[in-house]
């Protein structure tokens, strides 16, 4: 993710931070004026809306967005990741009929070996590879046959 993908949501959270503690103090400060002084209730109840709560209620939902975006922005990010290392992983077991290891992925990519031992095992899982053990011991996976 860049710096001006997380500028925007960083903002919303800093500012979200600001508006709801502004607006926190101003309602503890000002609810028990509410009824501290004799016809002023409406002009009260005004300032404690206007100066409390909605700067509260703003803070609040700054907050939320702030956080709901970097967690869409990081989730995107991952399941993109996924999809170009399948991409990569059935691609190379398609060119070789004879089999991949998770150790030919990693020599083939950038990717680490636990990422790929994941991805090989999910694809297993789901049906897309075939998995043999070698002679020597190591998990070989095959396209499935058509």
């Amino acid at each position: 993710m860049s710096y001006m993908q997380r500028l925007l949501p960083g903002l919303c959270i800093f500012g979200g931070i600001i508006l709801a503690l502004i607006g926190a103090f101003y309602t503890i400060g000002l609810f028990p004026t509410l009824w501290a002084s004799s016809g002023r209730f409406a002009i009260n109840l005004l300032g404690l809306l206007i100066l409390g709560l909605v700067p509260l209620g703003l803070g609040l939902a700054s907050l939320w967005y702030g956080k709901r975006r970097l967690t869409q922005d990081k989730r995107a990010q991952q399941t993109q990741h996924d999809t170009e290392l399948t991409r990569l992983i059935l691609q190379l077991a398609q060119t070789r009929p004879q089999g991949i290891t998770a150790s030919d992925c990693v020599a083939q990519s950038t990717f680490t070996m636990p990422e790929v031992e994941e991805a090989l095992s999910r694809l297993y899982l789901d049906g897309a590879l075939d998995m043999e053990v070698s002679e020597q011991g190591l998990l070989v996976y095959k396209p499935k046959p058509r």
